[in-house]
């Protein structure tokens, strides 16, 4: 099984075509120590924003679920009493194929568009407080995009196009994953592949039995257990995945869990700007690579950079 991150950015080269940089928000197993530095923000939330790496902007904002409040907007600022545990290092499974782990930096806080308290009562008489209700929370609609008022989020900006390729995990297989573009205040639903781990997914030992060790799921088997693009394995399991999709210079990205917090591992970003080697006779329409720069051919599944420009295939 491949290594897909490494604790250093990586300057790799094919005939000039791209580069990559990788990043991840822990080292010698604990959290790294710019995530100690989180500053409030507004309606309770805290903010970590670092340049992660040269050409990649990550902003990680959480928040807190909402408490009762005496108004329906449930506005909490008490952020002095929670933020040690908002942002915290979590080791992983531990038993991924091949010895890997997926550390995951986890928040609180449940994604949502908007929600509305419910008043409470006591024998059908209104108490003045309200409470949070799942029934009154409004949730994001891939059909009618929208970026979570709250919640733990992830944000990207890149400052050149690419490839991003990020590592999240999913609380349960039930609970969809999104990622949403927002740019000149416009926001749009992100297609993304996705692979990795999901709980129960075993391998199997030379005896047919499970070697208790979860396998690596490729994308094209995701798509096959998943019934839909935004479900990463089916069931209701957890899962430790890769996200994959085409990013462009300025726009913000969003990436986050449908009604639950999303870990994080990290990420590896791919930055195209072409490709050089055209064989004499060929028009550079003609040839495909995949983000390794290896060429392809018309049966290649996945991303592919045809004349500098990035293409679904």
């Amino acid at each position: 099984m491949k290594k897909f991150f490494t604790l250093i950015a990586l300057a790799l080269s094919v005939n000039g075509a791209f580069a990559q940089e990788t990043y991840q928000p822990f080292a010698d197993g604990a959290l790294k120590a710019e995530f100690a530095n989180a500053t409030a923000g507004t309606d309770g939330d805290i903010v970590v924003t670092l340049n992660a790496t040269d050409n990649m902007e990550l902003t990680v904002r959480s928040s807190r679920t909402p408490e009762v409040s005496p108004t329906a907007g449930l506005n909490n600022t008490n952020w002095d009493t929670w933020k040690d545990a908002a942002l915290s290092y979590d080791g992983g499974p531990g038993d991924l194929a091949d010895g890997a782990t997926f550390p995951t930096l986890r928040g609180t806080g449940v994604p949502y568009i908007s929600f509305t308290g419910v008043e409470q009562t006591k024998d059908d008489e209104p108490l003045g407080t309200y409470y949070p209700s799942n029934e009154s929370w409004v949730y994001y609609d891939p059909e009618a995009p929208a970026i979570p008022a709250s919640g733990l989020l992830y944000k990207f900006v890149p400052k050149v196009d690419g490839t991003l390729k990020a590592g999240f995990w999913v609380n349960k297989g039930t609970r969809y994953f999104y990622v949403a573009c927002e740019s000149g205040g416009t926001v749009t639903n992100v297609s993304y592949t996705r692979e990795g781990y999901v709980n129960g997914q075993n391998g199997i030992d030379e005896y047919g039995e499970s070697d208790g060790k979860k396998r690596y799921i490729t994308a094209t088997e995701m798509d096959e257990i998943s019934a839909s693009p935004y479900l990463a394995g089916g069931g209701n399991q957890p899962a430790w995945i890769y996200v994959t999709f085409s990013v462009e210079a300025g726009k913000s990205y969003y990436c986050f869990n449908h009604n639950a917090q999303a870990g994080f591992n990290g990420y590896e970003f791919t930055t195209t700007t072409g490709i050089s080697d055209i064989a004499a006779g060929k028009t550079a329409s003609e040839r495909a690579f995949n983000l390794a720069g290896q060429q392809v051919g018309k049966g290649f599944r996945g991303i592919v950079v045809k004349n500098g420009k990035k293409f679904i295939q």
